[in-house]
C-alpha cells in the first residue's frame, strides 16, 4: 500500500512538471480517435472528459453544442483550459478534481471520454476507477477509453475486461493511434464500454 501511495505521488509530480514545462500530449487539437467517434455518432448527451488535461477533446465537443464537463487533478491544466474556453467563447464546466472521486461532481453523464488516463493507474487502483466512473455514468451510457497498447503502462484487453466486469459490457476494443507532439505518436487501444442496467429501480 505504501508503495502505491509513493507511486501516486511520483505520478502527480510528473504531471505537474509536464503541464508547467510542456507536455508531449499537448497537440493543440482533439485526439483524432475521438473526432472519429463523434463523426460516427458514438458521442452524445452530457459528456465528461475525465483526466481532461488542457481539455481539447472537451472543447471540441462543446463547440459541437454538447454539454461538457472536464475534470483533471492538475490546476495548471484546468486554468489554461478555462482560458482557452473563454477565448473560444465556449461554455464548458472545467474543474480540478480526483478521477477516483467523480461522485463529488454532483452530475450524471451519458458519455465519458478518457484520453490516456486509464493506463496511469496501477492495477490495484483500476477497480476504484471503474467504480468512480459507474457513480456518474448513466445506465446505457458509454465510456470511451484511449490508452497505451505497448510499454510499461500498457493495459491488455484481458486486464481491461477484468477491471470492467460486473455491471459493465465491453463492446469493442480496437487498435488506434494516440497523437503526441512526436509525429509518430503511440500505439493505442480504443475501448468502448457500456454501463449495464441499474441494480435497483431507484437509480435513473
Amino acid at each position: 500500500m505504501r508503495r502505491e501511495h509513493e507511486g501516486a505521488a511520483v505520478r502527480r509530480e510528473f504531471f505537474r512538471s509536464a503541464y508547467l514545462l510542456g507536455a508531449p500530449w499537448d497537440i493543440g487539437r482533439p485526439q483524432r480517435a475521438f473526432v472519429q467517434l463523434w463523426e460516427a455518432g458514438a458521442i452524445s448527451g452530457e459528456v465528461l472528459d475525465v483526466g481532461c488535461g488542457f481539455a481539447e477533446n472537451a472543447l471540441f465537443l462543446a463547440a459541437k453544442g454538447l454539454p461538457v464537463c472536464g475534470v483533471d487533478m492538475m490546476e495548471p491544466a484546468i486554468q489554461r483550459a478555462r482560458e482557452t474556453a473563454c477565448l473560444r467563447g465556449l461554455d464548458v464546466d472545467l474543474r480540478v478534481g480526483n478521477a477516483l472521486e467523480l461522485a463529488t461532481l454532483g452530475r450524471r453523464f451519458d458519455t465519458i471520454l478518457d484520453s490516456a488516463l486509464l493506463h496511469v493507474f496501477e492495477p490495484g487502483d483500476r477497480p476504484a476507477f471503474a467504480a468512480s466512473l459507474a457513480s456518474v455514468l448513466r445506465p446505457g451510457g458509454h465510456y470511451h477509453a484511449l490508452y497505451f497498447r505497448d510499454g510499461p503502462r500498457a493495459v491488455s484487453p484481458e486486464a481491461l475486461s477484468a477491471t470492467f466486469g460486473e455491471g459493465w459490457r465491453v463492446k469493442s476494443i480496437q487498435e488506434a493511434h494516440y497523437e503526441q507532439t512526436d509525429p509518430e505518436g503511440a500505439q493505442a487501444w480504443l475501448a468502448t464500454i457500456e454501463r449495464g442496467p441499474p441494480s435497483s429501480s431507484t437509480e435513473d
